[in-house]
């Protein structure tokens, strides 16, 4: 059909935000099939059996313990040390609250660049179901360079802390860590024990 200016109207197959919409649905296809189930690692890479969850129940989540090294489609998660803290000199919890501070390595084992951000990628959350995001604490503030939050470049690893804000006392916390925002998985590492 010819428009009043004598110019064809365009095909919907041929305009921008057809490809647009076109390659966003294959990159979560893609994703939501690569969805990997995390494993405990040893020293040398190999997977080690687990005994703290029923082979069978497939429908909870496995779960791991601090320094446990827990493989994650090409990353290797570990989360080092885990220390409460008040705050210190620059940051301080609000009342009633404490920071729970994480030191974690991420090992890339690909051969291509990983990003990793703190503040869509973890969290800790308590037995209610309540879940807390990234908080700047005084370890961080202290020590800028310590952060988590940047490119892993392949086959190296990043090591640094991420904090939290939670209510003093809290029992049952547990650590979350997302593989990929594209459906990479879920780590889940018990705190305080």
């Amino acid at each position: 059909m010819d428009t009043q200016d004598g110019a064809k109207k365009k095909k919907f197959y041929k305009r921008w935000w057809f490809w647009t919409l076109a390659v966003l649905v294959l990159l979560f296809i893609i994703g939501a099939n690569s969805k990997t189930t995390p494993q405990k690692v040893g020293q040398n890479g190999s997977v080690v059996a687990t005994t703290n969850q029923p082979a069978s129940d497939n429908s909870a989540p496995q779960t791991f313990k601090v320094g446990d090294q827990i493989q994650l489609g090409s990353s290797v998660v570990t989360v080092n040390k885990e220390q409460v803290s008040q705050g210190g000199e620059f940051m301080h919890p609000s009342a009633g609250d404490e920071y729970i501070e994480l030191n974690m390595t991420i090992d890339n084992t690909s051969n291509s660049s990983q990003y990793v951000t703190t503040l869509g990628q973890m969290f800790v959350r308590d037995a209610q179901g309540n879940s807390y995001q990234v908080t700047p604490t005084d370890m961080m503030i202290q020590n800028p360079s310590s952060g988590l939050d940047g490119t892993v470049i392949a086959n190296s690893k990043r090591t640094g802390w991420v904090g939290f804000e939670v209510p003093a006392g809290d029992k049952g916390l547990q650590f979350q860590y997302d593989g990929s925002i594209f459906g990479g998985g879920t780590v889940l590492v018990n705190l305080g024990q």
